[in-house]
Protein backbone atom coordinates (compact mmCIF):
# COMPACT_ATOMS: atom_id res chain seq x y z
CA UNK A 1 0.00 0.00 0.00
CA UNK A 2 1.22 3.52 -0.69
CA UNK A 3 0.95 6.30 1.86
CA UNK A 4 -2.59 7.07 0.82
CA UNK A 5 -3.89 3.56 1.37
CA UNK A 6 -3.83 2.63 -2.32
CA UNK A 7 -2.58 -0.73 -3.48
CA UNK A 8 0.29 -0.53 -5.95
CA UNK A 9 -1.55 -3.06 -8.07
CA UNK A 10 -4.63 -0.84 -8.18
CA UNK A 11 -2.49 2.07 -9.37
CA UNK A 12 -0.83 -0.15 -11.96
CA UNK A 13 -4.20 -1.33 -13.21
CA UNK A 14 -5.67 2.17 -13.50
CA UNK A 15 -2.59 3.46 -15.33
CA UNK A 16 -2.80 0.91 -18.12
CA UNK A 17 -5.53 2.53 -20.22
CA UNK A 18 -4.22 6.13 -20.21
CA UNK A 19 -0.74 4.83 -21.04
CA UNK A 20 -1.99 2.78 -24.00
CA UNK A 21 -3.85 5.84 -25.29
CA UNK A 22 -0.51 7.66 -25.30
CA UNK A 23 0.98 4.76 -27.26
CA UNK A 24 -1.75 5.08 -29.92
CA UNK A 25 -0.75 8.72 -30.33
CA UNK A 26 2.86 7.65 -30.88
CA UNK A 27 1.82 5.51 -33.84
CA UNK A 28 -0.90 7.76 -35.28
CA UNK A 29 0.22 10.75 -37.34
CA UNK A 30 3.16 11.15 -35.00
CA UNK A 31 5.88 12.03 -37.50
CA UNK A 32 6.89 15.67 -37.20
CA UNK A 33 7.96 17.50 -40.35
CA UNK A 34 11.75 17.48 -40.63
CA UNK A 35 11.73 21.20 -41.31
CA UNK A 36 9.62 22.08 -38.28
CA UNK A 37 11.29 24.22 -35.62
CA UNK A 38 9.45 25.47 -32.56
CA UNK A 39 10.78 29.02 -32.79
CA UNK A 40 10.61 29.31 -36.59
CA UNK A 41 8.38 31.82 -38.33
CA UNK A 42 6.27 29.08 -39.92
CA UNK A 43 5.39 27.57 -36.52
CA UNK A 44 1.94 25.94 -36.46
CA UNK A 45 -0.22 24.25 -33.82
CA UNK A 46 -0.55 20.98 -35.71
CA UNK A 47 3.17 20.23 -35.85
CA UNK A 48 3.57 21.53 -32.30
CA UNK A 49 0.94 19.12 -30.96
CA UNK A 50 2.59 16.20 -32.73
CA UNK A 51 5.93 17.20 -31.26
CA UNK A 52 4.47 17.73 -27.78
CA UNK A 53 2.48 14.50 -27.58
CA UNK A 54 3.96 11.93 -29.98
CA UNK A 55 7.60 12.90 -29.62
CA UNK A 56 7.68 14.12 -26.01
CA UNK A 57 4.90 13.13 -23.59
CA UNK A 58 4.49 9.66 -25.06
CA UNK A 59 8.07 8.79 -24.08
CA UNK A 60 6.89 7.88 -20.58
CA UNK A 61 4.41 5.21 -21.68
CA UNK A 62 6.66 2.23 -22.42
CA UNK A 63 8.97 2.83 -19.41
CA UNK A 64 5.88 2.74 -17.19
CA UNK A 65 4.83 -0.58 -18.76
CA UNK A 66 8.35 -2.01 -18.36
CA UNK A 67 8.51 -0.95 -14.70
CA UNK A 68 5.12 -2.52 -13.99
CA UNK A 69 6.12 -5.71 -15.85
CA UNK A 70 9.34 -6.04 -13.85
CA UNK A 71 7.53 -5.45 -10.57
CA UNK A 72 4.72 -7.89 -11.34
CA UNK A 73 7.09 -10.63 -12.51
CA UNK A 74 8.53 -10.95 -9.00
CA UNK A 75 5.44 -9.97 -7.03
CA UNK A 76 4.29 -12.47 -4.40
CA UNK A 77 7.40 -14.61 -4.88
CA UNK A 78 8.73 -15.59 -1.46
CA UNK A 79 11.48 -17.86 -2.73
CA UNK A 80 12.89 -17.96 -6.23
CA UNK A 81 13.48 -21.42 -7.65
CA UNK A 82 13.30 -23.31 -10.93
CA UNK A 83 9.66 -24.31 -10.34
CA UNK A 84 8.56 -20.67 -9.94
CA UNK A 85 10.61 -19.64 -12.98
CA UNK A 86 9.17 -22.41 -15.14
CA UNK A 87 5.62 -21.56 -14.06
CA UNK A 88 6.04 -17.88 -14.87
CA UNK A 89 7.70 -18.50 -18.23
CA UNK A 90 5.04 -21.02 -19.30
CA UNK A 91 2.34 -18.51 -18.37
CA UNK A 92 4.07 -15.92 -20.57
CA UNK A 93 4.16 -18.34 -23.48
CA UNK A 94 0.36 -18.00 -23.52
CA UNK A 95 0.12 -14.32 -22.68
CA UNK A 96 3.14 -12.96 -24.60
CA UNK A 97 4.62 -15.35 -27.16
CA UNK A 98 1.44 -16.65 -28.79
CA UNK A 99 -0.17 -13.19 -29.18
CA UNK A 100 3.19 -11.89 -30.44
CA UNK A 101 3.27 -14.52 -33.19
CA UNK A 102 -0.39 -14.13 -34.16
CA UNK A 103 -0.42 -10.33 -34.39
CA UNK A 104 2.87 -10.15 -36.27
CA UNK A 105 1.57 -12.69 -38.77
CA UNK A 106 -1.63 -10.67 -39.18
CA UNK A 107 0.48 -7.60 -39.94
CA UNK A 108 2.58 -9.59 -42.38
CA UNK A 109 -0.54 -10.72 -44.25
CA UNK A 110 -1.80 -7.15 -44.36
CA UNK A 111 1.51 -5.88 -45.77
CA UNK A 112 2.11 -8.96 -47.94
CA UNK A 113 5.52 -9.31 -46.33
CA UNK A 114 6.66 -12.86 -45.67
CA UNK A 115 10.10 -13.47 -44.22
CA UNK A 116 11.59 -14.44 -40.88
CA UNK A 117 12.37 -10.78 -40.23
CA UNK A 118 8.69 -10.09 -39.56
CA UNK A 119 9.11 -11.73 -36.15
CA UNK A 120 12.26 -9.92 -35.10
CA UNK A 121 13.62 -6.98 -37.10
CA UNK A 122 11.28 -6.19 -40.00
CA UNK A 123 11.51 -2.45 -39.38
CA UNK A 124 15.21 -1.65 -39.48
CA UNK A 125 15.60 1.01 -38.31
CA UNK A 126 12.31 1.76 -36.61
CA UNK A 127 13.86 4.74 -34.82
CA UNK A 128 17.17 6.36 -34.04
CA UNK A 129 19.00 7.72 -31.01
CA UNK A 130 22.37 9.44 -30.50
CA UNK A 131 24.64 8.05 -27.76
CA UNK A 132 27.19 9.95 -25.64
CA UNK A 133 29.89 9.29 -28.23
CA UNK A 134 27.90 10.80 -31.08
CA UNK A 135 27.06 7.46 -32.67
CA UNK A 136 23.61 6.88 -34.11
CA UNK A 137 21.87 3.89 -32.55
CA UNK A 138 19.26 2.20 -34.74
CA UNK A 139 16.13 0.63 -33.32
CA UNK A 140 14.55 -2.44 -34.89
CA UNK A 141 11.04 -3.84 -34.57
CA UNK A 142 8.94 -6.75 -35.87
CA UNK A 143 6.26 -6.33 -38.56
CA UNK A 144 3.73 -5.13 -36.00
CA UNK A 145 6.07 -2.35 -34.95
CA UNK A 146 4.75 -1.60 -31.41
CA UNK A 147 5.39 -5.23 -30.50
CA UNK A 148 9.12 -4.53 -30.13
CA UNK A 149 8.09 -4.06 -26.49
CA UNK A 150 6.83 -7.65 -26.29
CA UNK A 151 9.95 -8.92 -28.07
CA UNK A 152 12.25 -7.25 -25.56
CA UNK A 153 10.00 -8.11 -22.62
CA UNK A 154 10.09 -11.81 -23.52
CA UNK A 155 13.88 -11.84 -23.77
CA UNK A 156 14.36 -9.98 -20.48
CA UNK A 157 11.84 -12.32 -18.82
CA UNK A 158 13.96 -15.31 -19.88
CA UNK A 159 16.91 -13.71 -18.08
CA UNK A 160 15.07 -13.14 -14.80
CA UNK A 161 17.07 -15.77 -12.83
CA UNK A 162 20.21 -13.76 -13.59
CA UNK A 163 18.48 -10.48 -12.75
CA UNK A 164 17.21 -11.94 -9.47
CA UNK A 165 20.72 -12.97 -8.39
CA UNK A 166 22.25 -9.65 -9.45
CA UNK A 167 19.58 -7.61 -7.64
CA UNK A 168 19.95 -9.66 -4.46
CA UNK A 169 23.75 -9.54 -4.53
CA UNK A 170 24.55 -6.07 -5.84
CA UNK A 171 21.32 -4.06 -5.31
CA UNK A 172 21.97 -0.34 -5.67
CA UNK A 173 25.32 -0.89 -7.42
CA UNK A 174 23.54 -2.85 -10.13
CA UNK A 175 20.98 -0.07 -10.61
CA UNK A 176 23.74 2.54 -10.74
CA UNK A 177 25.55 0.64 -13.51
CA UNK A 178 22.34 0.07 -15.48
CA UNK A 179 21.39 3.74 -15.10
CA UNK A 180 24.72 4.90 -16.55
CA UNK A 181 24.50 2.32 -19.35
CA UNK A 182 20.95 3.40 -20.18
CA UNK A 183 21.69 7.15 -20.08
CA UNK A 184 24.81 6.70 -22.22
CA UNK A 185 22.71 5.44 -25.11
CA UNK A 186 25.25 2.69 -25.73
CA UNK A 187 23.63 -0.69 -26.47
CA UNK A 188 20.36 1.22 -26.61
CA UNK A 189 18.70 -0.97 -29.21
CA UNK A 190 20.17 -4.47 -29.15
CA UNK A 191 17.20 -6.40 -30.61
CA UNK A 192 15.48 -8.16 -27.74
CA UNK A 193 17.97 -6.94 -25.17
CA UNK A 194 17.90 -3.17 -25.35
CA UNK A 195 19.36 -1.12 -22.49
CA UNK A 196 15.95 0.55 -22.46
CA UNK A 197 14.11 -2.69 -21.65
CA UNK A 198 16.74 -4.03 -19.24
CA UNK A 199 16.93 -0.80 -17.21
CA UNK A 200 13.22 -0.16 -16.68
CA UNK A 201 12.26 -3.83 -16.23
CA UNK A 202 15.06 -4.25 -13.68
CA UNK A 203 13.99 -1.05 -11.93
CA UNK A 204 10.55 -2.54 -11.34
CA UNK A 205 12.06 -5.91 -10.42
CA UNK A 206 14.44 -4.21 -7.97
CA UNK A 207 11.57 -2.85 -5.87
CA UNK A 208 9.60 -6.09 -6.10
CA UNK A 209 12.48 -8.41 -5.13
CA UNK A 210 13.41 -6.18 -2.18
CA UNK A 211 9.73 -6.01 -1.09
CA UNK A 212 9.81 -2.21 -1.37
CA UNK A 213 6.74 -0.08 -2.01
CA UNK A 214 7.54 1.40 -5.40
CA UNK A 215 4.95 4.17 -5.17
CA UNK A 216 6.09 5.15 -1.68
CA UNK A 217 9.70 5.48 -2.85
CA UNK A 218 8.72 7.46 -5.94
CA UNK A 219 6.62 9.83 -3.82
CA UNK A 220 9.78 10.95 -2.03
CA UNK A 221 10.86 12.46 -5.36
CA UNK A 222 7.40 13.60 -6.46
CA UNK A 223 7.85 17.37 -6.73
CA UNK A 224 11.42 17.24 -8.09
CA UNK A 225 10.13 14.73 -10.67
CA UNK A 226 7.31 17.06 -11.71
CA UNK A 227 9.66 20.03 -11.98
CA UNK A 228 12.41 18.20 -13.85
CA UNK A 229 9.88 16.59 -16.20
CA UNK A 230 8.49 19.99 -17.19
CA UNK A 231 11.98 21.42 -17.71
CA UNK A 232 13.09 18.40 -19.73
CA UNK A 233 9.90 18.39 -21.82
CA UNK A 234 10.33 22.07 -22.71
CA UNK A 235 13.99 21.45 -23.51
CA UNK A 236 13.04 18.53 -25.77
CA UNK A 237 10.59 20.76 -27.64
CA UNK A 238 13.31 23.35 -28.20
CA UNK A 239 16.03 20.89 -29.26
CA UNK A 240 14.11 18.54 -31.57
CA UNK A 241 16.25 17.41 -34.53
CA UNK A 242 19.47 18.00 -32.58
CA UNK A 243 21.88 15.54 -30.92
CA UNK A 244 20.95 16.97 -27.50
CA UNK A 245 17.36 15.74 -27.87
CA UNK A 246 18.33 12.07 -27.32
CA UNK A 247 20.04 12.73 -23.97
CA UNK A 248 17.15 14.87 -22.79
CA UNK A 249 14.67 12.20 -23.83
CA UNK A 250 16.50 9.48 -21.90
CA UNK A 251 16.37 11.60 -18.74
CA UNK A 252 12.73 12.52 -19.35
CA UNK A 253 11.74 8.86 -19.49
CA UNK A 254 13.01 8.43 -15.92
CA UNK A 255 11.61 11.61 -14.36
CA UNK A 256 8.41 11.34 -16.39
CA UNK A 257 7.80 7.76 -15.27
CA UNK A 258 8.23 8.72 -11.63
CA UNK A 259 5.90 11.69 -12.17
CA UNK A 260 3.25 9.47 -13.80
CA UNK A 261 3.18 7.01 -10.89
CA UNK A 262 3.05 9.85 -8.35
CA UNK A 263 0.33 11.72 -10.24
CA UNK A 264 -1.76 8.56 -10.57
CA UNK A 265 -1.41 7.91 -6.84
CA UNK A 266 -2.38 11.48 -6.03
CA UNK A 267 -5.42 11.52 -8.35
CA UNK A 268 -6.71 8.11 -7.29
CA UNK A 269 -6.39 9.03 -3.62
CA UNK A 270 -8.73 12.01 -4.06
CA UNK A 271 -11.58 10.19 -5.77
CA UNK A 272 -13.40 6.89 -5.56
CA UNK A 273 -13.97 6.89 -9.31
CA UNK A 274 -12.15 4.12 -11.15
CA UNK A 275 -11.94 2.97 -14.73
CA UNK A 276 -14.15 -0.13 -15.15
CA UNK A 277 -12.27 -3.41 -15.04
CA UNK A 278 -13.15 -4.26 -18.66
CA UNK A 279 -11.69 -0.94 -19.82
CA UNK A 280 -8.45 -1.71 -18.00
CA UNK A 281 -8.45 -5.24 -19.38
CA UNK A 282 -8.88 -3.94 -22.94
CA UNK A 283 -5.43 -2.34 -22.81
CA UNK A 284 -3.55 -5.38 -24.09
CA UNK A 285 -5.95 -5.87 -27.00
CA UNK A 286 -5.63 -2.18 -27.95
CA UNK A 287 -1.86 -2.50 -27.85
CA UNK A 288 -1.84 -5.60 -30.08
CA UNK A 289 -4.42 -4.35 -32.57
CA UNK A 290 -4.02 -0.59 -32.96
CA UNK A 291 -1.18 -0.77 -35.47
CA UNK A 292 -2.94 -3.40 -37.56
CA UNK A 293 -6.35 -1.71 -37.71
CA UNK A 294 -6.05 2.01 -38.38
CA UNK A 295 -9.82 2.58 -38.83
CA UNK A 296 -9.20 5.05 -41.66
CA UNK A 297 -12.95 5.74 -41.90
CA UNK A 298 -12.59 7.84 -38.75
CA UNK A 299 -9.97 9.98 -40.48
CA UNK A 300 -12.11 10.24 -43.61
CA UNK A 301 -15.11 11.36 -41.56
CA UNK A 302 -13.06 13.99 -39.72
CA UNK A 303 -11.66 15.49 -42.89
CA UNK A 304 -15.05 15.45 -44.61
CA UNK A 305 -16.66 17.32 -41.69
CA UNK A 306 -14.00 19.79 -40.57
CA UNK A 307 -11.64 20.01 -43.55
CA UNK A 308 -7.86 20.01 -43.60
CA UNK A 309 -6.89 23.44 -42.34
CA UNK A 310 -4.25 23.71 -39.60
CA UNK A 311 -6.90 24.07 -36.84
CA UNK A 312 -8.83 21.14 -38.33
CA UNK A 313 -5.70 18.96 -38.48
CA UNK A 314 -4.98 19.87 -34.87
CA UNK A 315 -8.46 18.83 -33.75
CA UNK A 316 -8.19 15.64 -35.78
CA UNK A 317 -4.83 14.82 -34.21
CA UNK A 318 -6.11 15.28 -30.67
CA UNK A 319 -9.33 13.29 -31.12
CA UNK A 320 -8.83 10.59 -33.79
CA UNK A 321 -6.28 8.39 -31.93
CA UNK A 322 -8.40 8.61 -28.78
CA UNK A 323 -11.54 7.61 -30.69
CA UNK A 324 -9.71 4.68 -32.28
CA UNK A 325 -8.53 3.49 -28.87
CA UNK A 326 -12.08 3.79 -27.52
CA UNK A 327 -13.45 1.87 -30.52
CA UNK A 328 -10.98 -0.97 -29.93
CA UNK A 329 -11.94 -0.90 -26.25
CA UNK A 330 -15.63 -1.24 -27.20
CA UNK A 331 -14.83 -4.14 -29.54
CA UNK A 332 -12.99 -5.89 -26.73
CA UNK A 333 -15.81 -5.33 -24.23
CA UNK A 334 -18.45 -6.61 -26.68
CA UNK A 335 -16.30 -9.68 -27.35
CA UNK A 336 -15.92 -10.37 -23.62
CA UNK A 337 -19.65 -9.93 -23.05
CA UNK A 338 -20.45 -12.36 -25.89
CA UNK A 339 -18.03 -14.92 -24.48
CA UNK A 340 -19.56 -14.59 -21.01
CA UNK A 341 -23.07 -14.86 -22.48
CA UNK A 342 -22.09 -17.98 -24.42
CA UNK A 343 -20.57 -19.61 -21.31
CA UNK A 344 -23.64 -18.71 -19.23
CA UNK A 345 -26.01 -20.45 -21.64
CA UNK A 346 -23.86 -23.51 -22.11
Amino acid sequence: MDGRGLSQFEIFRQLRFPMIVLVTFAHSYGRVEDSFALLASDWNTYEFLKLLVSQTLVKVAMPVFFIMSGYLFFANVDKWDIAIYKKKIMRRVNTLLIPYLIWNLLMAVKQKAFSMSILWAYWNPAGTQIDWFGHEQLMTAPANMPLWFLRDLMVVSLLTPILYILVRKFGYWLMAVLTVLYLSGVCAFIPGLSAYAVFFFTLGAFFSIRRTDLIEIFRRFEWPAYGLSVILAISMLLTYHTSVFSSLMLCFRITGSIAVFCLASRILSTTSRRLPSLVCDSTYFIYLAHYVFFFSFIDTAFFAIIGTSIPALSIHYLLAPLLKAILLCIIYIVYRKLIQHHIHFN
